[in-house]
């Protein structure tokens, strides 16, 4: 049965003089998981806000044609109702968060609805059990969570509801990898015992590819491709085309000149010493002499009693990448931030080139250290993306024609010139996180600190991205990336460091910490099939 129709779909914001969507028509089935890829800004979020009716009803622009959810037009459905059935996660958690604990927060999506105050309870209680979360969340404030526990907090919020059509909006994108399977997979489990209705944005091929029944791809507003994931993923150059990329097995059987895709021919290749060197070519750390960056003895207590590091020591050095990874609420922010000085630690201090960092005033210190949050919208406030870059420029004194250079350096390498005079407000996640990279890049500061910089990006622009930060660390800059990409990170970075509960775990190259099992089980890492396979070839260079 047809649950969602859309028919030559056209809308355009009343700030921009181009269409987003342009000519889109779909149809979904009552039970059906479909999911929805493309580039960043290719108008996924937009196409979702259409299905929920706040475009037209909410948003000012122009509208052309037509949209029908559970049997009404969206142009003149009640809202109030509509939302009743269609449960929505955003991928930015935190615009949906209004109240100050978890239980009110899951509760208050079910104040509509006339049902028991022990139906409300199990409700609440059996939607954060089915995203992870144990009755200790209860009583937290949602905004003080992790990011990745954010996420599963609105995704209970959604669940909570029952509703007949779930639409998630790169909802798992701060979930460390497991955690993401297990999430979708309970998702998925819904689907199948309620007969839910499963919209779900995507960037990950993995998940694509293991969970939705179709695939839709978006590009430039307009639906190019409607399939199984499958049929999608056979064509290489086709994919890239649109800024996608395979899983990862589909991806190295094509390098590994496969016509199609094996584990087992690989696994082969790689004991025999046949894969091409290409594919397992790692880095190793060029650091040499004294550190550049240095957390001695670091501990940090939150307000409550929440003890998110515990005697962290750890060194980096002058042109070294590398990465923080493992669970959400390991402590990978809160470390990043002190050594960023934008937090002070309970106990413990940091280091920059041998000297205190609380001895820097904060002008000398932001030479020093950049950083760049998790969640754009903390770090952008000026009225254009032209003067949001040029902002920290001008707070320096620099000359207005350098000021211009370096500008527009930055907008071109984050791939943002066509949105420069645009406000900051009407970009999507995705370019605003791209945004905050090029305002701290504009900087040039010595030390690069990046959290989740590939949240909401597709690959094509990750990949571009992790190069950008491996040509930094030649230009002997310090990098920092926060990230659950762990693909990404097993080919560019030098180090892997791996927290679990405040402490570091793990502190080594990317092939031998993804290939050692204890490592990954305890981190919630799934290991890359690249590392696996060149850890049997025991290929390093």
């Amino acid at each position: 049965m047809e649950i969602i129709n859309l028919q030559d779909l056209h809308w355009r914001y009343y700030s921009s003089p181009d269409y987003v969507l342009k000519g889109v028509s779909l149809s979904v089935e009552k039970g059906e998981f479909l999911a929805v890829t493309g580039p960043s800004g290719a108008g996924k979020t937009t196409l979702m806000l259409t299905l929920t009716g706040i475009i037209p009803q909410r948003l000012p622009g122009k509208f052309k044609g037509e949209v029908t959810v559970l049997g009404e037009s969206t142009l003149s459905a009640d809202l109030a109702r509509l939302m009743q059935k269609v449960g929505v996660v955003f991928e930015d958690p935190e615009i949906q968060f209004v109240m100050g604990s978890v239980e009110d927060e899951v509760s208050l999506s079910l104040e509509p609805l006339d049902i028991s105050e022990d139906e409300l309870h199990r409700r609440v209680n059996h939607a954060l059990k089915v995203v992870g979360l144990d009755e200790s969340f209860l009583s937290r404030n949602p905004l003080q969570l992790s990011g990745g526990e954010k996420q599963r907090v609105a995704i209970a919020s959604a669940i909570a509801k029952e509703p007949e059509i779930l639409i998630l909006d790169e909802p798992t994108s701060d979930l460390d990898p497991l955690g993401k399977e297990e999430v979708i997979q309970a998702v998925e489990k819904l689907r199948r015992e309620t007969d839910l209705t499963i919209i779900l944005v995507e960037q990950d091929p993995e998940i694509i590819q293991r969970f939705a029944e179709r695939v839709v791809v978006l590009n430039y507003g307009k639906i190019v491709f409607d399939g199984e994931p499958s049929e999608l993923y056979k064509n290489l150059e086709h994919l890239k085309r649109f800024s996608i990329y395979p899983p990862e097995l589909y991806e190295l059987s094509f390098k590994a000149g496969l016509n199609s895709p094996s584990y087992e021919k690989l696994l082969e290749m790689a004991r025999s010493g046949n894969l091409n060197h290409d594919i397992c070519k790692f880095y190793e750390t060029r650091s040499e002499g004294k550190p550049k960056l240095q957390a001695v003895n670091i501990t940090h207590v939150y307000p409550g009693g929440v003890k998110a590091l515990e005697n962290v020591n750890l060194a980096i050095g002058t042109g070294e990448l590398v990465a923080f990874l493992g669970p959400n609420g390991s402590g990978k922010t809160t470390l990043a931030k002190i050594l960023a000085g934008l937090l002070d630690p309970t106990e413990g201090k940091v280091l920059i080139d041998g000297k205190d960092l609380r001895s820097f005033n904060r002008l000398e210190l932001a030479s020093k250290v950049g950083y760049v949050y998790q969640n754009p919208q903390h770090q952008l406030f000026c009225q254009s993306v032209y003067e949001e870059v040029a902002f920290g420029l001008r707070l320096r004194g620099l000359p207005i024609n350098e000021i211009e250079e370096k500008v527009e350096v930055a907008l071109e390498t984050f791939r943002l010139g066509h949105l420069r005079d645009e406000h900051p407000f009407f970009l999507s996640k995705g370019e605003k996180r791209r945004l905050a990279l090029a305002s701290v890049y504009a900087l040039d500061p010595d030390i690069l600190i990046v959290d989740e910089p590939t949240t909401g990006q597709d690959r094509v622009f990750s990949e571009q991205l992790f190069q950008l930060l491996r040509e930094l660390s030649y230009k002997n800059k310090s990098v920092i990336v926060i990230t659950h990409s762990v693909e990404l990170v097993a080919k560019y970075a030098d180090r892997l460091i791996i927290l679990r509960r405040g402490r570091i775990i793990a502190d080594g190259s990317p092939v031998d910490v993804l290939t050692n099992d204890a490592i990954t089980r305890d981190a919630k890492l799934k290991t890359p099939l690249i590392a696996q396979l060149c850890k049997h070839g025991d290929k390093k260079s």
